[in-house]
């Protein structure tokens, strides 16, 4: 069957609806689980990974929210006893913290992410899930670096949100060097 458009047209389209259609459901899952609005999935697995103890404006801007809006949202984690407020190692500021229920919903959010995720490869045979990796390791790297590039050029004082605020670190193998977002940044670092 000749296509009208050309093959990049076409992939570009299809990803971006598979992209919407992934989204939608992984964030649905993972939103049911804690079922405190959108943002508190994504802040419960980064503290879960990588951000247990921090700031409320390091979260702020893992989140990509404004202050007050991660204040509030810190408020609601920490009524429903998924994070506590404790005092900094320097006395001047509060760090957030998640509890043991709190670690333990992450966990059911990351779990739940991957499941979600898994379903959307399992029409797929092992080759063509290693030949997708691949090429998504590209495609994020190269993201990555655009997005790099644009938080240098921007003007306005938005955080932008952090790619792996919702990811398994585990399975990106970050410890390993396998991490295509991780390995972009500490490059940047360092050249």
């Amino acid at each position: 069957m000749p296509r009208t458009t050309s093959s990049r047209q076409h992939a570009a389209n299809v990803l971006g609806a598979l992209s919407l259609v992934v989204a939608d459901r992984m964030n649905t899952a993972v939103e049911a689980v804690a079922a405190l609005g959108p943002s508190a999935p994504a802040a419960l697995a980064a503290m879960h990974e990588f951000l247990d103890g921090g700031s409320v404006r390091q979260l702020s801007s893992v989140l990509g929210l404004t202050h007050s809006g991660t204040v509030r949202l810190v408020d609601r984690l920490a009524t429903e006893g998924l994070v506590e407020r404790v005092g900094a190692q320097d006395g001047r500021a509060v760090s957030v913290v998640l509890t043991q229920h709190g670690r333990r919903t992450a966990e059911r959010i990351l779990h739940t992410r991957e499941k979600s995720l898994a379903s959307a490869l399992s029409a797929l045979s092992p080759d063509e899930i290693d030949n997708l990796a691949a090429a998504l390791d590209t495609m994020l790297t190269t993201m990555t670096l655009a997005r790099a590039e644009e938080r240098s050029t921007r003007t306005n004082d938005r955080p932008q949100p952090w790619l792996c605020r919702l990811c398994d670190f585990a399975a990106c193998g970050r410890s390993e060097g396998n991490c295509p977002v991780d390995n972009v940044v500490t490059a940047g670092k360092t050249s």
